[in-house]
Parts: structure tokens; sequence; C-alpha cells
């Protein structure tokens, strides 16, 4: 990433922040979590070694709250080990938001030009077909 000018830099964070937006909403979905146990499942998306993308509580807390404030997702405090823990579940909002992503996704991934993309990006065969 070093070698990358600013503006592309600028470029792959957008990329990166729609990944991580995404996934978060993904991962929220499947089981009411806390924010720290959002960061690991994305761990197991992104590890620091691998990849250019990174996960912290800087960049993971102001997302939960965008999602929050946008009405994606509700927090709720509750009081684990005598510390006060935000549980974050999806809402209707999320949901339909969610399905609106994988419908797409689906398209995406259903669509000739989108997998020849992959395939190229990726460096190898995605293997999906057309379906009917």
């Amino acid at each position: 990433m070093d070698k990358l000018k600013d503006s592309h830099k600028k470029l792959f964070k957008q990329f990166s922040n729609g990944i991580t937006h995404n996934l978060i909403l993904w991962i929220i979905s499947k089981e009411s979590i806390h924010g720290y146990g959002i960061m690991k499942r994305l761990e197991d998306f992104f590890d620091s070694e691998n990849y250019d993308i990174k996960t912290s509580s800087s960049k993971i807390y102001p997302i939960l709250r965008k999602m929050e404030k946008m009405g994606l997702i509700a927090g709720e405090w509750e009081v684990v080990n005598n510390k006060r823990v935000k549980y974050y579940s999806i809402t209707d909002d999320g949901i339909l938001v969610l399905n609106h992503i994988k419908s797409n996704m689906h398209k995406v991934l259903t669509t000739e030009s989108w997998l020849e993309y992959f395939n190229d990006m990726s460096g190898g065969e995605i293997g999906f077909v057309k379906s009917d």
C-alpha cells in the first residue's frame, strides 16, 4: 500500500469501508453481538498479516454508531461480569437493506461480466453458474 498515491489509497479505503459495513450488518444479522465480538469476527475475514484492510475499535465503533443512527441496527446495554456491554441486533430496516444487498450480490455472482471481473481480480476461478 505504501507505493500507492494518496488518491489511490482513498479509492482503496472506500472499497474497504463498503465491504466492512456490509460484513458488520451481516454479522449482526446472525446474532446479537457486542462490538468486541464483531471485531473478532471481522478478524476471520481480514487477518492483519495478509490484508491491507484493517479492523480496530477506532474504525468499528463509529460504523456501529452510524448504522444505529440510520436505524439499521439497535444497541442495548447489558451488564456482563459487572461491566456494561452494548449488544447490537439488526432492525427491520437493517434486514430490508441486507436483503437488498443479498439480491444484488446474487445478480452480480450470476452475471458473466461480473464473474469475469472476479475471476480476473482474484486470480482464480470463482465458478458460479448463471441461474435461469
